[in-house]
């Protein structure tokens, strides 16, 4: 690869924030027109879309294909998983429900070649020219979705190795007693989200989340937000299917 490839690291040297979506129909066609939307990145979720292992490899490059890296949502703590969607050629980790800053020192040790971590040596789709180099451009965001992160957001935000806090704000609304929420109009939620903003900046650290719609995404970047996700190849079919069958019904009675 040469030199910095990471639009997520460019975005934050530049002061603004960056946009992607989230990819998570299995498949190469689906991956690379994602990858030509113009997304400053897109999110290959492994934990809750409906793709697998195998899945992961011809996606990343189709992302690539489209002109898009690709940041992968690993299923848990796990660093063969990190380890491996990373010499498949992700430029970004998401690891989920990390609730202490042990679990997000083993995420950034799987993240970076010794001395740094304990990432084993062998990519298997070229890489960067150097360990070190490699070891500077990949990302790592943990989620903060749980009230015990949230509790420990400042050591888990201080831990080595870690890029930036993802907050899921559904899991955390509900693990914080809130009903079931996807308009990210919740109060609770919307504190929390604040929260977690000023523990990432006392660390020198970025947020990222999920949005809900224009509105809430305009507020999540007033907030700090600066790696948000505005959509998920599976909503775009939905609205597209919903428009076209409002279309149908409103022919049912031409005449």
């Amino acid at each position: 690869m040469g030199g910095s490839v990471n639009r997520i690291r460019e975005a934050l040297a530049a002061g603004r924030p960056s946009f992607g979506a989230w990819s998570t129909l299995p498949g190469s066609l689906t991956a690379e027109m994602m990858g030509r939307a113009g997304f400053d990145w897109v999110i290959i979720d492994a934990q809750h879309g409906g793709l697998t292992t195998g899945d992961l490899l011809p996606m990343i490059q189709a992302l690539q294909l489209g002109g898009t890296p690709a940041v992968v949502r690993v299923p848990w703590t796990d660093a063969a998983t990190i380890m491996r969607v990373l010499d498949f050629g992700a430029t970004g980790v998401i690891v989920p429900m990390v609730n202490t800053a042990e679990e997000a020192r083993l995420a950034a040790s799987a993240m970076r070649y010794p001395p740094e971590g304990i990432r084993s040596f062998g990519p298997t789709r070229g890489g960067y020219a150097t360990p070190s180099q490699a070891n500077e451009d990949v990302v790592l965001l943990v989620m903060i979705e749980t009230a015990e992160a949230l509790e420990r957001v400042d050591e888990i935000a201080a831990t080595p190795g870690v890029d930036g806090l993802f907050l899921g704000p559904v899991d955390l609304g509900l693990s914080l007693g809130q009903p079931l929420d996807w308009t990210g109009s919740d109060s609770v939620v919307a504190e929390a989200t604040d929260k977690v903003v000023a523990a990432a900046a006392r660390a020198g650290r970025f947020v990222g989340t999920v949005s809900f719609g224009p509105d809430n995404a305009r507020d999540l970047v007033k907030r700090g937000i600066r790696f948000l996700t505005v959509g998920a190849d599976m909503g775009y079919i939905r609205a597209g299917v919903t428009q076209d069958h409002t279309l149908i019904e409103s022919l049912r009675d031409v005449r």
